[in-house]
């Protein structure tokens, strides 16, 4: 996937906004990392393990509190 797409398709309407706040704020752009690196790995866990494993439970509620977490630095 390609840089930002991730958080293009979330926030579309935010991608400047991300941008400038992960170019000003080195904690912010690890959670937008850290956030990447959840959802890549959540998608990979679909395609491997039974709907409803403990794994993708897991990581679903990880992408959850990271883009809550981001939103909270949106709104900041």
């Amino acid at each position: 996937m390609q840089p930002w797409s991730i958080f293009a398709k979330r926030w579309p309407d935010h991608m400047l906004e991300l941008q400038k706040r992960c170019a000003l704020n080195p904690d912010f752009s690890q959670i937008l990392s850290d956030y990447e690196e959840a959802w890549t790995a959540l998608d990979r866990w679909r395609g491997v393990d039974p709907a409803g494993s403990n794994r993708i439970a897991d990581y679903e509620r990880l992408v959850c509190e990271l883009e809550a977490e981001i939103e909270q630095g949106l709104n900041t």
